[in-house]
Parts: C-alpha cells; sequence; structure tokens
C-alpha cells in the first residue's frame, strides 16, 4: 500500500502518465458536480494503475472559515471503512491462534467476561459471539434512530458498553437476523484491547497499518 508521501510525489508527475488536460478538466467538472449535489465541502480522489498512482488530486474546501483549500495530502475521515480495518485486526488474532470466529464475547470463560454492565446476563447476550459481531448478525443494536453509538455522545466506550447492555439486551437468537451495528464494531476494538493488552489505536497501528506502509492515520476527534 503507498503512503501519502507517495501519494503526492506520484501526483507530481501525474501529467506524464497519459491523464491529458481533457480527462482532468472532466475529474474536475464531476467532482466539482457531486460536491454541488450532495453539499460536500471537499473530496480527494487518487487512481492507480499497477500499483502506480496516476492521478491524484483534491477539491473544494479544506478549511472554509480559513479559505484554505483541499489538497491530496489533506486526511479525511472515513467512517465505516474503519470496520474493515477492525476486521483485519480481529483475524490477525484469528490467525495466531488468540481468537477464534466461535469465540463468546460476554459472560463466564467468554472474552470480556463481565467486565461490562450488570450480571446476570440475558442468556442471547452469552451466546454472541465474534463472528456475529463481525458479520452484523447479533439481531440487535442496528444503525437506526436507537443506534447505541449515537445517543449517549458524553459517555466513553466502556460507559456506553455497560450501558447498551443493561438496558438494550438482545430479543432474539444471534445468527438469525442481519442487522448493520456500529456499536458491534466498537464491542470488537474492546476485545482487541482485552487480547493484546494494548489501546486499540496502538494495536492497529502497529500490526496492521505500518505493515501496509500507512503512518499517518489516526483516531478522528469528536467534532
Amino acid at each position: 500500500m503507498l503512503t501519502r508521501r507517495d501519494v503526492l510525489k506520484h501526483a507530481m508527475l501525474f501529467a506524464a502518465s497519459g491523464i491529458d488536460t481533457r480527462e482532468r478538466s472532466t475529474m474536475t467538472s464531476l467532482a466539482n458536480a457531486f460536491m454541488n449535489r450532495y453539499a460536500v465541502p471537499a473530496l480527494s480522489i487518487a487512481i492507480a494503475v499497477n500499483d502506480e498512482v496516476v492521478y491524484a488530486d483534491a477539491f473544494g474546501m479544506a478549511d472554509r472559515e480559513n479559505g484554505e483549500r483541499a489538497t491530496p495530502s489533506h486526511l479525511f475521515r472515513i467512517a465505516s471503512v474503519s470496520k474493515p480495518i477492525t476486521s483485519c485486526a480481529i483475524f490477525d488474532l484469528i490467525e495466531q491462534g488468540r481468537l477464534s470466529l466461535q469465540s463468546r464475547v460476554f459472560g463466564r470463560g467468554a472474552v470480556l467476561g463481565a467486565e461490562y454492565g450488570k450480571l446476570p446476563y440475558n442468556r442471547y447476550l452469552e451466546d454472541i459471539t465474534i463472528e456475529h459481531l463481525l458479520t452484523h448478525t447479533v439481531g440487535t443494536w442496528g444503525n437506526d434512530g436507537s443506534d447505541p453509538m449515537f445517543r449517549h455522545p458524553g459517555m466513553n466506550q466502556n460507559e456506553l458498553i455497560a450501558a447498551t447492555l443493561d438496558t438494550r439486551l438482545p430479543t432474539t437468537p444471534p445468527g438469525r437476523v442481519f442487522t448493520y451495528s456500529n456499536f458491534g464494531y466498537c464491542v470488537l476494538g474492546r476485545v482487541i484491547e482485552i487480547v493484546t493488552g494494548t489501546p486499540y489505536e496502538e494495536h492497529v497501528r502497529r500490526r496492521i497499518l505500518s505493515r501496509c506502509g500507512v503512518s499517518d492515520m489516526i483516531i478522528g476527534a469528536n467534532a
């Protein structure tokens, strides 16, 4: 995987890649039309062919108030694209034999044990496995108006998990219903921390991102 420095280096050379002025003008028009349609303040794009970046550019404003234009060197939020990164970290632990898809998450003998919430646990809660969290098949905690991740912005992760387990227990056996879940991946982040004894960001940077040549990705702050 290319680093941001690689992208910038190749961006300076993309004129030699065969992408002519007309094509670059068309790209700019498409980008501006997209930003206007969806009220997007800025976007960044890079195109690679055979592992070489042949086009890189950014459009719009990185900071409207200060008149700062977006460039390919600006960092952008990736939202749920963080989920595949979390998945990679989980599967890395599985490959090391430190975890399995069938590992239970909550309850006696489970990865997180009774770390969060009040006992006794609901029986469906104790049946949740790593695979259920990865595949969004816990059957609750969906990405809707009651999504736990957006209902308690003042809580930290540990407080949020405890409160959710106390008030939003599963009502159906896991594995039967697909429900896209942001909260489930928050729990997976804590699984990574418990298994490795390392903060999520530190572990992911060392075991996943650095091995791909990614050096400047960070956890996004609240805004």
